[in-house]
């Protein structure tokens, strides 16, 4: 280079220079896709070490939530048992013919009402005339107490029996019970998300 005259050494720098412009010009279009390719790759990266570090923290808790999740089966069977899916009114009047037979109390009228809808569960009135002694209808009372399923009496109304017979007294009430009514499929699904 250094033969060659000054204005062929400026003129070959100048060629050069404009080389270099030319292929960095050309190449660096490239490098800046590359950064924001990178950006977007670590970007990528950084989320799913997130989602990893997620899911070993709930995969960790995964014993509890089962544990859980038996405990709350436990419980709704225990709930279904004493709040049934269905009326099961065949089931009932077995069971109040049978208590009243046993506390010497004759049953004159069993009258199912209509399920009224109440938040998760439905309420089932009874209409009950019963005929017998005081004494017989607390026993029979108590029983009802007791029974597995929650049954409240109201509106409890006695009247005295004329001829002072066998059967003194005439009782009349509403038994009420209660049906538990399943969430729809919608709702749920909704209360999941």
């Amino acid at each position: 280079m250094q033969k060659l005259p000054f204005y062929a050494q400026v003129l070959m720098m100048v060629v050069l220079a404009a080389l270099l412009v030319g292929v960095a010009y050309w190449v660096m279009p490239g490098l800046k896709n590359m950064g924001e390719q990178i950006q977007r790759i670590r970007a990528d990266y950084t989320e799913k070490e997130r989602q990893i570090r997620e899911g070993q923290a709930i995969e960790q808790k995964l014993p509890e939530f089962e544990r859980e999740i038996n405990n709350l089966q436990r419980k709704l069977g225990d709930i279904q048992q004493i709040l049934p899916t269905g009326p099961e009114t065949g089931d009932l009047l077995r069971w109040i013919k049978n208590m009243t037979d046993q506390s010497n109390l004759g049953l004159k009228s069993f009258g199912p009402g209509d399920l009224k809808p109440v938040d998760f569960y439905k309420v089932f009135p009874i209409e009950m005339d019963v005929v017998g002694r005081y004494h017989d209808l607390g026993i029979f009372l108590d029983r009802v107490s007791k029974y597995s399923r929650i049954i409240n009496v109201d509106n409890l109304r006695l009247a005295a029996l004329p001829g002072g017979g066998d059967k003194t007294i005439r009782a009349n009430f509403t038994a009420t019970t209660f049906v538990y009514e399943e969430p729809p499929t919608e709702k749920v699904e909704e209360a999941k998300k």
